[in-house]
């Protein structure tokens, strides 16, 4: 559709070249439909940190990419007339406030015409639309939206009054207009039992005694971001907890490894938990994959935990010659000259017959990516916080070109009693209210089964009351 919208305003002569600014996985996309699209077919070049390519007609950029090379990139932009275009723009939700948004807001002046695609525009709150509204039309961003939608908690009314502002804004191609199949959603409860239940109970316990005096809104989003890992990592994989988790991985969560007291009841459960279980989630999904393989499936695993992901691959999973993509898997635009990149890694698990699992992360592989011509099962591990980020990754298998027989699976592996529940019912609030914005009831559906701005696992003063009286529960 961008490119058809490019190609009228270049035919009227009111732009000559498209700088797009997207996500690294995404730019696959940005290639392959440049050539089914159009004849002849622009070229489309990825800006790598030296000169431009002057030749390219469509120029592609990270925000990371563009917030460090942002004069090289304004140079390029100002030699004709641009059509700009975020992808994914609700990675620049923070607008002036954050660093990405910034830049983005400072580019749209330069630009001929201005577009933003998004799928999730406001994956938290009403407010996050403010940002994308301002680069479509800067400084009218807190003007198109109403002061109620601004609020903490908006009302239903707020939300209604949102949706008929921004009406006239955008257009959106629901599921149900692509005329695509369902999804069937499966909730799989997995007990917590064994020392699980014992390290989950002692971790609740400690959060509980710290916070028990503290007042929600006077607890930083950091801090309870980190919390709300170190109990997703409980109810997933304890043994996470032993090393910190995400070290590992330069795009993942950021967060210090758990400081446990020498000799505490806690240290002594961690330090003998990985000798002597399996976490159950293991357990059932080599179940799951063994079973999907057995029918000639696909499936997609999803973590947000490089450890998790690293570890099924070489263990419990590792019969199936799973594919791998993280944080720390080197694009090939990135010039390492590594042998495994994620193009190499994707094009093995949609080819390779052997291959029939791919683990992901969903900072690495939720947006952009469109596995639905060989997958149709996924597995989400763990979830957090972050609804854009789960409902992106839904979309990997659930897109345009899907044969109208062909159903799409979706499993959820959730550890009762834990923190699981309290994500879940966050991100299906989330995905409730944006589906009432955008009158679209297919994003509703796909929420409820039952890095700068994805830098943490908790996103908002709700969901730190949501977790909080997820402790008090657990403490009681």
């Amino acid at each position: 559709m961008t490119y058809a919208l490019y190609e009228a305003e270049r035919a009227a002569s009111r732009v000559a070249q498209l700088l797009v600014v997207a996500p690294k996985s995404a730019f696959e996309t940005w290639h392959v439909e440049a050539e089914r699209c159009m004849r002849p077919a622009p070229l489309v070049s990825v800006y790598g940190g030296t000169s431009p390519d002057r030749d390219a007609e469509v120029l592609l950029v990270g925000y990371q990419r563009l917030l460090y090379s942002y004069d090289e990139i304004v140079q390029w932009v100002a030699r004709m007339p641009t059509h700009l275009v975020l992808d994914e723009a609700h990675r620049m939700k923070r607008g002036w406030s954050g660093e990405w948004g910034r830049t983005c807001l400072s580019l749209a002046y330069r630009a001929a015409r201005r577009d933003v695609l998004t799928g999730t525009p406001a994956p938290h709150h009403p407010r996050d639309l403010e940002a994308v509204l301002d680069f479509v039309w800067p400084n009218q961003g807190r003007r198109l939206l109403p002061a109620a939608a601004l609020d903490r908690e908006p009302t239903p009314e707020a939300v209604h009054e949102v949706a008929q502002r921004i009406g006239p804004l955008f257009v959106r191609t629901t599921k149900s207009e692509l005329g695509l199949p369902p999804v069937f959603f499966d909730v799989r409860q997995v007990p917590l039992e064994g020392l699980q239940a014992e390290i989950y109970a002692a971790l609740s316990r400690r959060y509980a005694g710290q916070y028990a005096t503290t007042r929600a809104d006077q607890v930083s989003l950091a801090r309870m971001g980190q919390v709300a890992m170190y109990l997703i990592e409980a109810a997933t994989n304890p043994a996470l907890l032993v090393a910190g988790g995400s070290r590992d991985d330069p795009i993942e969560f950021r967060h210090p490894p758990l400081d446990v007291e020498a000799g505490s009841a806690l240290a002594e459960l961690l330090m003998v938990y990985p000798q002597h279980e399996v976490p159950r989630k293991f357990v059932e999904l080599a179940r799951l994959v063994r079973d999907n393989t057995a029918q000639g499936e696909k499936t997609l695993v999803w973590s947000n935990f490089v450890r998790n992901l690293v570890t099924l691959a070489n263990r419990e999973l590792q019969p199936f010659e799973p594919a791998l993509i993280h944080g720390g898997v080197p694009m090939e635009e990135d010039g390492t000259g590594a042998a495994r990149t994620r193009q190499t890694e994707l094009e093995r698990f949609r080819n390779d017959p052997h291959c029939s699992v791919l683990l992901a992360n969903p900072a690495a592989v939720g947006e952009g990516i469109s596995l639905h011509e060989v997958c149709h099962h996924a597995v989400y591990l763990d979830r957090t916080f972050n609804a854009g980020q789960y409902l992106q990754s839904l979309d990997r298998i659930h897109r345009l070109g899907l044969p109208p027989t062909q159903s799409t699976y979706v499993t959820f592996l959730m550890t009762e009693n834990t923190v699981d529940e309290v994500v879940d019912q966050r991100v299906a609030t989330k995905a409730e209210r944006l589906a009432h914005m955008l009158d679209d009831h297919d994003l509703l559906t796909m929420a409820l089964p039952d890095e700068e701005d994805y830098g943490y696992a908790i996103e908002g003063l709700d969901d730190i009351a949501a977790l909080f009286a997820h402790l008090r529960q657990a403490d009681a």
